[in-house]
């Protein structure tokens, strides 16, 4: 995936997440300043990456995500190629 499908397939997941289609993080937002992301809407994202995506996130690499641009980072990572 591109930087620019991962930014608009992560959008897109937090979207249904929160509940709210208005959503748009930026890379240097912090998680607790999203509109309606909180510790449950984070386990929810986590699981809808991995099952869209088809990748396991890692204890880990989910405790050092605290910006929405860790999670574009981080998916990037794992998709290159793909």
């Amino acid at each position: 995936m591109t930087p620019a499908e991962t930014h608009i397939l992560l959008r897109d997941l937090l979207r249904e997440v929160v509940g709210d289609p208005t959503v748009d993080p930026q890379p240097d937002d912090f998680e607790a300043k999203i509109p309606g992301f909180d510790s449950g809407a984070k386990i929810q994202l986590i699981l809808a990456i991995e099952e869209r995506i088809g990748v396991r996130l890692r204890s880990r690499e989910v405790d050092a995500l605290r910006r929405f641009g860790d999670w574009l980072v981080l998916l990037q990572n794992r998709t290159a190629g793909t």
